[in-house]
């Protein structure tokens, strides 16, 4: 049994702190709070991507799709592949949404991307790319882009500079110019992608060259290196659309750089009648903690004892339960709540927490627990359109989705969750299923005789 830190939250502002939704673990802190929820995930899919990076020869490149629901510790497996492949490969682990435009990414923001980091990480390692090639791509992107010193170092920001550092080449400058435009501008980023497109063929072959260029210097140097690794997180976070079209459309392009790169990829992907990830190789899915005992033909689940206890030591990690809540009980009523998403959990977590302080209270009682329950069940009633109700009702009564739009809209927007291991299958966020109107869509599907329970 893993031992527990010493010093977990005791008071209600410390729970509050440490229970923060938006910051994935990293560094220490996966030391300190991380729990291992491989067993009640069910799921292969960290061991799955170690055992592509272990087969893989020195100087090979591969491409690995990593995909699960937002908020279900995606970011915190990753930096642990990052950790545990520091090692053997040169990782660069990057948010993909501080580097260009989320809701409208295109393949060639990635090559400016892949690039701009690589150029910047040889300079940090003290290497240098091959001086001849770097003046030939140079000179095509200054002629492609009609860009020049001056009007390069003219529109370099204080902040970019400082990022960029003394050193720096034209080429760093222009990509740093070139991607805080795509970033910033609808017109700039379509004429910027438009002009790189012309050519794709040319900045493609001079990207490899300098990646090739730049993989051998960095194993003449560290031989212990097998290459560069590249994670782009945060791209679940794309619309459907978007990642439709970069995934489908643009599936042979994502590939064809010379560096081994893991990207995510909307849960929802999967569902597209595109079949957007059929020219990757099997992607490797981190599902939600099966919380349930999985029956099809009953649309009110039991709950996994040990799975909610799983869930539940998420939060024994990081505060001291007996002084934090007034029961136990209290914890497992957030953990059903959560439905086996981990960020859920710790929404609601910190939701409670900040509620029983206002409210005076010395620790969580059943009342802060069900306000916070009560506020998740809120946000969803906000987004969720009348029109997807009837849809969630069939969910729960069938645990599958069809596969068309709105079901993907419902897999990005948490509405429907995805449990996998021996079945896959689905099934409504908890909390949906105490709306008003969820009950009464249970309520009609029943009663026209479709799914009879």
């Amino acid at each position: 049994m893993t031992a527990l830190p010493i010093n977990r939250a005791t008071t209600l502002k410390a729970a509050y702190q440490v229970c923060n939704p938006l910051e994935s673990l990293g560094g220490a802190d996966i030391d300190r709070y991380y729990v291992d929820l491989s067993d009640v995930r069910k799921t292969e899919a960290i061991a799955g991507v170690s055992n592509i990076l272990d087969c893989q020869e020195p100087e090979q490149f591969t491409t690995i799709l990593f995909t699960g629901h937002r908020g279900c510790g995606k970011s915190t497996e990753l930096k642990r592949i990052q950790k545990e492949w520091e090692k053997d490969y040169r990782v660069i682990y990057l948010e993909v949404n501080k580097e260009t435009d989320i809701s409208d990414v295109g393949y060639t923001d990635f090559y400016l991307i892949t690039i701009k980091q690589v150029e910047f990480e040889m300079r940090r390692l003290g290497l240098k790319l091959d001086s001849r090639l770097m003046d030939n791509f140079e000179a095509w992107f200054k002629d492609v882009t009609e860009e020049t010193e001056r009007t390069v170092e003219s529109s370099i920001s204080i902040e970019g500079e400082a990022t960029l550092g003394p050193e720096a080449p034209f080429l760093a400058k222009l990509l740093v110019k070139l991607l805080a435009q795509i970033k910033g501008s609808d017109r700039q980023k379509k004429t910027i992608r438009q002009i790189l497109e012309k050519d794709i063929s040319r900045l493609k072959a001079d990207i490899n060259l300098l990646l090739n260029d730049a993989v051998k210097k960095l194993r003449k140097k560290f031989p212990n290196y097998k290459g560069f690794l590249i994670i782009f997180d945060n791209l679940d976070r794309v619309p459907p659309g978007v990642a439709n079209h970069l995934f489908f459309d643009y599936a042979a392009q994502l590939q064809e750089l010379n560096c081994t790169m893991i990207y995510t990829v909307p849960l929802g992907a999967l569902y597209s009648s595109q079949n957007a990830v059929k020219n990757f190789d099997c992607p490797h899915i981190v599902p939600m903690v099966n919380i349930y005992e999985f029956n099809r033909d009953s649309c009110d689940l039991n709950y996994n004892e040990a799975s909610l206890n799983a869930m539940a030591s998420l939060i024994e990690r990081r505060v001291e339960v007996d002084t934090i809540f007034e029961s136990r009980e209290q914890l497992l009523e957030l953990a059903k709540a959560s439905g086996g998403h981990v960020r859920q959990l710790i929404q609601l977590m910190r939701t409670s927490s900040i509620t029983a302080r206002g409210r005076g209270h010395a620790k969580i009682m059943a009342e802060d627990v069900t306000y916070a329950i009560k506020q998740e069940q809120f946000n969803f009633e906000r987004f969720i359109p009348q029109s997807h109700y009837p849809v969630l009702a069939q969910v729960c009564l069938t645990k599958n989705v069809n596969k068309d739009e709105i079901s993907e809209l419902m897999l990005f927007n948490l509405s429907v969750l995805e449990y996998n291991g021996k079945n896959r299958w689905n099934y409504p966020n908890p909390v949906v299923k105490q709306n008003e109107e969820f009950k009464k869509a249970l309520r009609d599907a029943r009663e026209s005789n479709v799914n009879p329970e």
